[in-house]
């Protein structure tokens, strides 16, 4: 049985692997009002996405719809602890390479989000790419945290 579980597990962190193979991220870094990303690109678009309040303190992005036909093509989770409270940001791209066209079009995005603040927010970085595209940019930011993991799912068909 012990044998039975460790393959399992072996076999669930080998998925999540290749399920997140073809995104881009950033570490979690701490920003500064001078290194924030909209400081650092002051022209830039942003396209927000909707938030929603957990029971447990959790915040839910999403943005798009389910669609019928349409699954789960990509998952990703990263997560940074502080020792004092940090403003942070994540940069996600898919797909992770710009020659790489994915060969899914977007219909839903959903960033479970676990924090120790309630100012974490989720963007489209730039009018081209997201939903109903093959492509997209994602900003991931967060203010005064001792504590920021987040989970993506991005869905298509």
């Amino acid at each position: 049985m012990k044998l039975f579980i460790q393959t399992v597990f072996i076999l669930v962190a080998l998925l999540n692997v290749a399920l997140s193979i073809d995104l881009s991220s950033s570490n979690i870094h701490t920003v500064t009002n001078e290194t924030r990303y909209t400081s650092l690109h002051p022209n830039v678009i942003l396209i927000p996405f909707e938030k929603a309040y957990h029971v447990k303190g959790n915040v839910i992005l999403s943005t798009g719809e389910r669609i019928e036909g349409d699954h789960l093509i990509l998952t990703h989770a990263d997560e940074a602890q502080y020792t004092r409270d940090e403003d942070v940001e994540v940069l996600l791209k898919y797909p992770a390479y710009p020659n790489n066209a994915s060969i899914y079009t977007l219909t839903y995005i959903q960033v479970y989000v676990g924090l120790t603040s309630d100012e974490t927010s989720a963007y489209f970085i730039g009018k081209a790419g997201g939903i109903g595209q093959r492509f997209c940019d994602i900003l991931l930011a967060c203010n005064q945290t001792h504590n920021y993991g987040y989970q993506i799912y991005l869905y298509g068909y």
